[in-house]
């Protein structure tokens, strides 16, 4: 699927029921996002409206519900930046027949917002459920299924408390680790383009990630980029035999470096950069979101190649800007007395399965089930029928007082419901990566030193500052004002020569105009004090120049 147009709006669960002769990527789809389900359960009410949000609503009743039926909430997964318009008519996902045929009420909101809806998305669900108890009266109990972005919308309905008394929740292929899965698609690009700098006329569409590229000839752009740099487009399009022969040499060396360095699967790289280069500035710029905030930064990120770290593009991000972002949202692990059982693909190329890292580190063991579908082909969220039943039921039975299921208890499970021993996948020693991120942003304070402020005489020295996008290096001096102690005015400028190896060091970027200096000493100094992450703006509006101090942080 090249039309990125439809990739941001169509990323697909897959619960099938494939024969043994059939791949599952050929199994029937059942889409997270825009796919309306249509019910096969006799005798069911639907009610549809929006909230005071302005979320459109699905409500399912089927006949004769009591409260002690049960409700069960649906959140969908992503709609991208093509996707203006909230969908009307709401799906009530993958599972909807099965949990209306045992007698549950169902009900699943639009969201307020598009794309990274978990801004707005635990207040539309509060509204969902307020709605629905003015509709059909107070559920006895109440449980979520969410996938994708589905998956941390559900956690974050668990940690809000906003709907009361959650008895459990099914994740699917989640993306859990909220924000991080960001980080990892804004690094993705940046290592793209520091590889392509050696391929001719390989550039994205945008000089600058937080850029929205223009509909149609951007994605046209981004599809030359993509070919040009690493020969994906036509040796996909092609099949094998042809289509390498008409990948170079260059290409391949190029699109192998790319992806063993951001541990990207070859199948979703189009998907996961289509992600950094359109979603991300679709993201930062909404008004309703982070409204221009930049919440992405890699000044002193060691991306393990000399030259990947001597060419790649530097961006500074503002502390208020990245806690903004983590609040909408990361998990903390607060979600009360509710259960949790959470199901990934091994090789999940777009939420990727270390996402489950986070929900073990956070959530007692005690209220946490997660457990790996071990798959031959990468894929997002494709799931046998079977094996979304499995987990769903299984989790039904433990918040109604049965054993908490381990992952052997889900693959049995699983087996007994078909003789088709591939539909059932769950392995209990599956062995994650260290990590979700490819580059981690704990331990990065630069060596002591390189920059130290004397306030009696109200000197800002920095050392080796280096301008992102260049390659040239500065011994600068900054000159506190008299009238205004967070603006500094520009003193001495000594240019000196570039390192021999890269280093965590001052940073100035044109793009946004902001000085970056890791690790400043106040003097004097002593190896007890604390050291900060200092970060200004260049200001020149007619009336004064200089830098203007925006925020800081303590390193320790």
């Amino acid at each position: 699927m090249l039309g990125l147009s439809c990739f941001c709006s169509m990323h697909l669960m897959r619960i099938s029921k494939p024969g043994p002769k059939m791949p599952l990527k050929q199994c029937f789809l059942f889409s997270i996002c825009l796919m309306a389900a249509q019910s096969s359960v006799a005798q069911v009410t639907e009610v549809h409206g929006q909230t005071a949000s302005g979320a459109y609503y699905t409500i399912a009743l089927p006949e004769n519900w009591q409260p002690q039926n049960g409700l069960v909430i649906w959140n969908h997964g992503y709609q991208g930046y093509t996707t203006r318009e909230l969908d009307s008519d709401p799906s009530l996902g993958p599972l909807d027949d099965i949990v209306l045929a045992q007698g549950y009420a169902m009900a699943a909101s639009s969201y307020s917002q598009t794309g990274w809806a978990v801004f707005n998305s635990h207040i539309d669900n509060q509204q969902l459920f307020e709605r629905f108890v003015e509709v059909a009266g107070q559920p006895e109990k109440v449980f979520i299924q969410g996938a994708s972005l589905g998956g941390i919308i559900s956690v974050r309905d668990l940690e809000e408390g906003l709907i009361p008394d959650i008895d459990g929740a099914l994740l699917m292929c989640g993306a859990v680790a909220g924000s991080d899965n960001w980080v990892e698609a804004f690094d993705l690009r940046m290592v793209y383009e520091a590889v392509c700098s050696e391929a001719s006329n390989a550039e994205l569409p945008t000089d600058f990630w937080a850029e929205q590229p223009k509909l149609i000839t951007g994605e046209v752009e981004f599809l030359e980029s993509l070919e040009r740099c690493t020969g994906l487009v036509l040796s996909t399009l092609i099949d094998d035999p042809l289509g390498q022969l008409l990948q170079s040499h260059a290409q391949a060396e190029r699109l192998n470096r790319i992806l063993e360095l951001t541990n990207t699967d070859v199948d979703f790289l189009l998907l996961d950069l289509g992600y950094a280069v359109f979603e991300i500035p679709s993201l930062v710029n909404d008004a309703s979101k982070l409204d221009g905030l930049l919440p992405f930064g890699n000044a002193g990120i060691d991306y393990g190649d000399e030259n990947i770290n001597n060419v790649i593009q530097r961006s500074v991000a503002l502390p208020s800007a990245t806690q903004l972002f983590r609040e909408n949202y990361t998990p903390v692990g607060d979600i009360g007395n509710s259960k949790v059982v959470s199901i990934h693909t091994s090789k999940d190329g777009l939420v990727k399965v270390e996402n489950q890292l986070v929900l073990q580190s956070l959530l007692p063991p005690s209220q946490l089930t997660s457990a790996i579908v071990v798959e031959e082909t990468a894929s997002h969220c494709e799931f046998s029928e079977e094996e979304g039943l499995s987990a769903w039921n299984k989790l039904i039975d433990w918040s109604a007082g049965g054993a908490q299921p381990g992952v052997l208890d889900l693959q049995q499970a699983c087996l007994a419901s078909t003789q088709n021993t591939g539909q059932c996948r769950f392995e209990a020693d599956f062995e994650f990566r260290e990590s979700l991120l490819s580059f981690p942003r704990n331990g990065l304070a630069a060596t002591s030193g390189l920059a130290n402020f004397d306030g009696d005489q109200r000197l800002l020295s920095i050392e080796s500052l280096y301008v992102a996008g260049d390659e040239s290096n500065f011994n600068v001096e900054l000159h506190q004002s008299p009238e205004d102690d967070a603006f500094f005015t520009l003193g001495m400028v000594e240019g000196i020569p570039q390192p021999e190896l890269w280093q965590p060091r001052p940073l100035y970027s044109p793009l946004d105009s902001l000085l970056y200096l890791p690790g400043l000493r106040v003097l004097p100094y002593l190896e007890t004090d604390s050291q900060y992450n200092v970060f200004m703006q260049y200001i020149n509006d007619g009336e004064r120049e200089g830098l203007e101090l925006l925020e800081f942080e303590i390193v320790n």
